[in-house]
């Protein structure tokens, strides 16, 4: 609560005068329009708010009314960020639409924050030689002082923020609207280079349309070009690549792997994607298990961010009786929303089915569900959330618990991981993976135990 609290008027304060190099503000009485909008349509519906947190971002609503005609693009998308982090929730976001005011200069840099440390995935163009470099320190402060200055733009547990929050520090304003940089248009940061140097680079915001195709942040993982993309160098070498971020394109897959005895799924949605449906899939991944008749199954559900819970649901439920042996359940900071959901279900299985890997994207208790709110004039769009889950503790009579509307019932399994393994930035930047190297070693050693 205190950082919130400090942070309401942090866009811009009045009494701090706007630099020569900024945008011009925005229309006074749009921003009021679309300010109304969210006072009257967003924070109704928005049922992720406590109380407390309900009117600070009414508190923050009225501060951005009483800059109205003052705020730039950066400067407003920040303030309503705020808005929404106040809900706590990770799905209670703010999203940028094609429209009048979307931020049109990013960074020419991607960045990963990875549980111990922030690096540069792809780079582009003269600033090809930071790929794969550690972030020390941006604009003099180190990773964790930005993180506790900016984390308020985003809900969730601090895995959740930690994995958004590079999308906005790379948009042009942003951090300078927090005041956590000098400038606008530019990022002085400090680096270390793969070969071991450090470096100090001001880095210029660009043109966004120079930069080609942009990935989301679960797909920068991967070093494999995205469709579109040119003049990135990438942290990783493409052509040698651990199982986990192959064919990064594809929700999900299915690989032998006969010298485990096992089976490998990886779904990395719970949705039909781009011409794949997961219902073929599921399919064919019971048939292919039943005739392989593998001793184990890896169900690898880190990157798996989300989607329709209730096409996959009864297919996780029962993924730990179709081998006779263990089911070994990768999870870790991505695994998020519907992916959440799946992994309960998985677990459920008992002890057959060991958790191995990292925490989860989100709290156990969080709201989903919902809809979008689309202001008029700016282009932004607020997502609220009106269904409850409580996975630790179940939420039956509470308001709008998703369980007494459908039978989903996964509450009250253990998640956390029974053998610990993160992705780390040495292992990532070295294309080794921890959580498979785990459960290579465990069944090696039960099979030698025999």
């Amino acid at each position: 609560m205190p950082a919130a609290l400090a942070l309401i008027f942090a866009v811009a304060p009045a009494s701090a005068p706007a630099l020569a190099s900024e945008p011009d503000a925005l229309d006074r009485a749009a921003v009021l329009e679309d300010l109304q909008v969210v006072r009257t349509q967003y924070l109704p519906r928005e049922m992720a708010y406590a109380p407390a947190t309900r009117a600070l971002a009414e508190a923050q609503l009225d501060a951005l009314e009483r800059r109205a005609g003052e705020l730039t693009a950066a400067q407003f998308l920040a303030g309503l960020s705020l808005v929404a982090g106040l809900a706590d929730n990770a799905h209670s976001t703010l999203r940028q639409r094609n429209g009048a005011w979307k931020l049109d200069a990013r960074l020419p840099l991607r960045l990963l924050w990875l549980p111990d440390a922030l690096i540069v995935a792809r780079a582009h163009g003269e600033h090809a030689d930071l790929a794969g470099a550690r972030v020390l320190k941006v604009e003099g402060r180190s990773t964790e002082a930005l993180y506790a200055g900016a984390k308020a733009l985003l809900g969730g547990n601090d895995a959740y923020r930690r994995q958004a929050l590079p999308d906005h520090i790379e948009l042009a304003g942003i951090l300078h609207a927090l005041q956590l940089a000098e400038s606008p248009d530019r990022l002085a940061l400090t680096l270390r280079l793969a070969d071991g140097r450090t470096v100090e680079r001001s880095v210029p915001m660009v043109a966004a349309s120079t930069l080609g195709a942009v990935a989301d942040y679960d797909r920068l993982w991967s070093p494999e070009p995205l469709a579109g993309e040119d003049g990135w160098a990438t942290a990783l070498d493409a052509g040698a690549i651990p199982l986990y971020l192959r064919e990064a394109d594809l929700p999900f897959r299915a690989v032998p792997l006969p010298e485990l005895r096992a089976h490998y799924l990886q779904f990395r949605s719970n949705s039909d994607m781009d011409g794949h449906p997961i219902a073929d899939f599921l399919k064919d991944a019971g048939e292919a298990i039943a005739s392989a008749r593998p001793t184990h199954l890896v169900v690898d559900l880190r990157f798996n961010t989300g989607g329709n819970l209730g096409l996959t649901l009864d297919f996780m439920r029962g993924l730990a009786d179709m081998v006779p042996g263990r089911t070994w359940l990768l999870v870790g900071p991505y695994t998020f929303s519907a992916g959440i959901i799946s992994a309960a279900a998985i677990k459920q299985g008992g002890d057959r089915v060991t958790i191995v890997g990292d925490g989860l994207g989100d709290r156990l208790h969080f709201w989903s569900e919902g809809a979008r709110i689309e202001l008029p004039n700016s282009g932004y769009a607020f997502r609220y959330t009106d269904g409850q889950f409580n996975l630790a503790e179940g939420c039956t009579g509470e308001p709008a618990c998703f369980d007494d509307l459908h039978p989903v019932n996964v509450n009250r399994v253990p998640l956390e991981p029974d053998i610990r393994a993160p992705l780390t930035v040495e292992a990532y930047l070295a294309g080794r993976d921890p959580a498979m190297e785990a459960v290579r070693e465990a069944i090696q050693a039960a099979d030698e135990g025999l």
